[in-house]
């Protein structure tokens, strides 16, 4: 809940400047996870069909997106998970001209991004930042801030934190501009 409100501030303060949103729950989509296919998919982003598919066209379609996950065990939930394992076939290997290899973005669309975390009793997000940083390669995405809230259920938690959501929507502001 606490996640669920500081995202729906964020898309809030993108809408006060004149950005459409829409909100997706991942929660609600049947994703399965990755099988390492070991082929490209290409031009598919793909082999599977799924609850995936919706989340690629925002990927390539989107100018901004805000993604929010509670904190589960220092890191991001079950379904941040499937979506960032599930985006793998989303680069491509190359060859750079000195022979080194390096991963390349197939989304074409450059886009930028807001992270938000909210953790309980999780103090260190710093597994979930190094795993949003690195999914935001692949998907072509400059994270340019992240909301980090720790403590979020003592007291009345994130959700009635006016600091909090505050900084969320000035967060989906900038996003908008």
């Amino acid at each position: 809940m606490n996640t669920d409100t500081l995202v729906t501030r964020a898309l809030e303060g993108a809408r006060s400047v004149g950005a459409e949103t829409e909100k997706i729950y991942l929660n609600d989509l049947e994703i399965r996870p990755c099988q390492a296919c070991d082929r490209s998919p290409a031009p598919a982003p793909c082999f599977y069909e799924d609850g995936m598919e919706g989340i690629y066209r925002a990927l390539e379609t989107a100018d901004g997106l805000v993604i929010g996950t509670p904190a589960y065990y220092g890191s991001v939930s079950a379904q941040i998970k499937l979506l960032t394992d599930r985006s793998n076939c989303l680069t491509q290997m190359v060859t750079l001209p000195d022979g080194r290899v390096a991963f390349r973005s197939r989304v074409q669309k450059r886009k930028k991004g807001i992270f938000i975390w909210v953790a309980d009793f999780s103090r260190d997000p710093e597994h979930a930042l190094a795993m949003m940083r690195l999914w935001c390669k692949d998907v072509n995405l400059e994270l340019v801030d992240a909301l980090i809230v720790t403590g979020s259920e003592r007291g009345e938690g994130a959700r009635k934190r006016e600091d909090l959501l505050r900084k969320a929507f000035e967060l989906g502001a900038s996003l908008g501009r």
